[in-house]
């Protein structure tokens, strides 16, 4: 970072959408004030476009009741939590972190879904009518590692 330097002209400049950019830099609390010499990551500028669904942790999404040994509990083994958790096809493998401007959270892979296939991800909401509402959408999307 240089003196005069604005998150605004960055992006341009790196051909990366603003939300992406504060997406990616989760300690610029106010994307009106940077400093010289602050370190900024700059994000993929190609991010690909995914078909992304929500899931929750019951019957309707998993076939699983509250009571069930499995219930909550992510293919990785881990306990799901909202804006952490998302499915992904067997392509990634648990662990990649997925950034998602629309959410402004980075998920990690850690469940899977028989319908998410190349190109699809599932994320993991606590409430249902949540997930219904949030339906289908079509987002960019990051694959930092």
């Amino acid at each position: 970072m240089q003196s005069g330097d604005v998150l605004s002209e960055i992006s341009q400049s790196h051909n990366v959408d603003l939300e992406s950019l504060l997406a990616s830099n989760s300690s610029i609390s106010n994307p009106d004030v940077i400093f010289p010499g602050q370190i900024i990551t700059i994000p993929d500028a190609n991010g690909k476009t995914y078909t992304v669904t929500a899931y929750t942790a019951g019957y309707e999404s998993t076939g699983k009741e509250p009571g069930d040994p499995a219930y909550g509990i992510t293919a990785s083994g881990n306990h799901v939590d909202e804006g952490q958790t998302i499915a992904c096809p067997q392509s990634l493998p648990f662990g990649t972190k997925v950034q998602i401007p629309y959410f402004n959270e980075t998920f990690v892979c850690q469940d899977r879904g028989s319908a998410i296939t190349k190109g699809r991800l599932d994320v993991y909401m606590s409430d249902l009518d949540d997930a219904l509402q949030f339906g289908v959408r079509d987002l960019q999307v990051q694959i930092l590692n």
